[in-house]
């Protein structure tokens, strides 16, 4: 693991502002099938245009061009070719660079855009190693520059009430909490041509070659903001275990595991439990669970909550329901209608970039930052350190370097 000097004298970026932008220039690395959904949003976004494209495969680039035309955008630079990746970052008009790319290449394009002057938004994770989620922190912190995780799960109406109810003390002092990535990907796993893909299993690939969790942030991103982490508390260490795997059928992947465990500590003593399976029958689920001195809050299987002392009184349906719209998340409120007439149940991913865009026009602090990628994704690395030491403890860096607890609950920020 990379030894960081972790007081390295750098102007924190906690609570960025930069100069607004009127019109963010939006220039896109990689569009797959999630890029081309990304592409059709911001083209109903206010304050943003696409102004560059780049990809591999030249049939994604004319997919592309052919979503922007027929909303009547104009046609942006497209770029293909190993090295068309830097050239769209050196574009003077581009603003924010896109990034959908591979896993392994995040950190890199992520770090040659902001030192060629743009805001920098990746798909997850951020990175796959400590010493990227070190080199996305530094570079965000010297060039003043946005890097934001797009975490869409985070924007997700149940958890968003949550967080909402968390920050206003309805649960008390959240003592555990717990996320996940279960999903049976069995059929993706299999072959490359689900979802209309046209590059490399570049996901089975990495999983065949390392243990631990590779996918740890959809599950851990929204309990890591209702605990605010570096927001008044610190993830510092973590345990993991991965079990052995077993194939199905004709089955060739030979992953280090089917599933894989994490219990994370905090600097306050509270406890986060992390899990990844994609390769058992298993239903759905990113667990989201809240437990604290006052309340109790479950997501899946059956969205459920409780209200002390009265612990046996289980809140669900209806009466849930009541609770959950009183408490409402305001960005919730703002976008889930529109998003859902977009992209129906990925209205969440409709939230997340309009207020990416939002925050841009406004020269606001972004609702995730560069030290949110860093932490969430150095599970990657971490995981697998902690597993093939048998479940050893690993210490989980600072990026903060000493400025976690300086800031409260900012997240989503107005004006």
């Amino acid at each position: 693991m990379n030894k960081h000097n972790q007081t390295a004298p750098l102007n924190s970026a906690l609570q960025l502002r930069c100069e607004p932008i009127e019109c963010v220039r939006i220039g896109f690395i990689g569009l797959g099938v999630r890029a081309k959904r990304a592409v059709l949003r911001m083209m109903h976004i206010d304050g943003c245009c696409i102004t560059a494209i780049c990809d591999l495969v030249e049939e994604n680039i004319n997919d592309a061009k052919k979503i922007i035309s027929d909303i009547g955008g104009k046609e942006p630079a497209s770029f293909n070719g190993q090295d068309g990746w830097k050239r769209l970052c050196e574009m003077p008009e581009v603003d924010l660079v896109y990034i959908c790319t591979d896993w392994a290449s995040h950190a890199d394009i992520a770090v040659y855009a902001m030192q060629c002057g743009k805001h920098a938004a990746t798909e997850v994770p951020a990175a796959t190693t400590v010493a990227d989620c070190w080199r996305l922190v530094d570079t965000a912190e010297k060039q003043r520059k946005h890097c934001i995780m797009l975490e869409n799960c985070c924007y997700d109406e149940f958890e968003m009430a949550l967080l909402n109810m968390s920050q206003k003390g309805l649960l008390g002092e959240i003592i555990h909490a717990e996320g996940s990535y279960l999903h049976d990907l069995r059929e993706r796993i299999s072959t490359n041509d689900q979802g209309g893909r046209r590059w490399s299993n570049w996901q089975v690939e990495f999983m065949n070659r390392h243990n631990g969790n590779p996918y740890p942030t959809h599950g851990l991103g929204p309990v890591a903001l209702a605990m605010n982490i570096h927001r008044g508390d610190r993830m510092k260490s973590i345990v993991s275990v991965s079990s052995k795997h077993v194939t199905g059928g004709d089955d060739a992947n030979t992953f280090n595991g089917n599933m894989n465990c994490s219990i994370i500590t905090t600097e306050h003593g509270h406890t986060i439990s992390v899990q990844h399976c994609i390769s058992l029958p298993r239903p759905y689920s990113r667990s989201f669970l809240l437990s604290g001195t006052d309340g109790f809050a479950q997501k899946y299987p059956t969205p459920q909550i409780v209200f002390s002392p009265e612990s046996d009184n289980i809140i669900t349906g209806e009466k849930l329901n009541t609770i959950m719209d009183e408490y409402r998340h305001p960005v919730t409120m703002q976008y889930k209608q529109r998003g859902e007439e977009l992209c129906g149940r990925r209205w969440i991913d409709f939230a997340m970039d309009s207020r990416l865009i939002y925050c841009l026009n406004n020269g606001l602090p972004l609702d995730m930052d560069v030290y949110d990628a860093a932490e969430w994704s150095c599970l990657v690395e971490l995981t697998e350190i902690s597993a093939n030491g048998g479940g050893a403890p690993v210490e989980i860096p600072d990026f903060t370097r000493g400025h976690w607890n300086e800031i409260k609950s900012s997240f989503f920020i107005k004006d």
